[in-house]
């Protein structure tokens, strides 16, 4: 019980951190420590190589994202000001409101671990927001990938499936590296 609320606290605070920082190698670390989040949550209900495979992909697709963007020597956005800091956070609270009202009729329709539910959608809705507000191709790509973490923890608490894994980690990696192609292109019209 104590272990499952600190993850709830734990995951609450990387997605503010991830949602309210400009620089990318912060991001990028807040998006590892998810996949991490994920693995202790399902490793509770899925065998050991499994989910293992879950996070080996998603911290593969994080190391070719961070070696990329080291590579190209890119800088991010610009540091945002406090006003759309405050705004995202409010943001981010207002979704957490939402979730903590509706997860009691979720959990009864959705027959998973209260906090697997939770955290998922925390995740969800986090991502949601990062693709939001972000206007860089890291930012939007992080959030999209914290939108897919999110549903993975739902999803694999509902099903376990070899099948799956191995698409779920294909999928993690195509989209890591869809979005070090798209930086690519970009960054390369960019330069004189």
């Amino acid at each position: 019980m104590i272990i499952n609320t600190l993850l709830i606290a734990f995951t609450l605070l990387v997605s503010v951190f991830i949602l309210i920082s400009s620089n990318w190698r912060w991001m990028v670390a807040g998006l590892a420590i998810q996949y991490l989040i994920s693995f202790i949550l399902i490793v509770q209900i899925w065998p050991l190589a499994l989910v293992s495979v879950k996070l080996i992909s998603g911290w593969m697709g994080v190391v070719l994202l961070g070696v990329s963007l080291i590579s190209f020597e890119y800088h991010g956005e610009s540091e945002k000001p406090v006003s759309e800091r405050l705004f995202a956070c409010i943001s981010l609270f207002l979704f957490w409101m939402v979730i903590t009202a509706t997860i009691s009729r979720l959990n009864e329709w959705l027959p998973i671990s209260y906090t697997n539910l939770y955290i998922g959608l925390t995740m969800m809705a986090s991502g949601l927001l990062q693709t939001s507000h972000k206007i860089d191709i890291v930012g939007i790509l992080i959030g999209l990938l914290s939108i897919l973490i999110g549903f993975d923890i739902i999803y694999s608490s509902l099903e376990g499936s070899a099948l799956v894994t191995a698409f779920y980690g294909l999928i993690n990696i195509a989209l890591c590296l869809l979005g070090v192609f798209i930086l690519n292109t970009t960054y390369k019209e960019e330069l004189p």
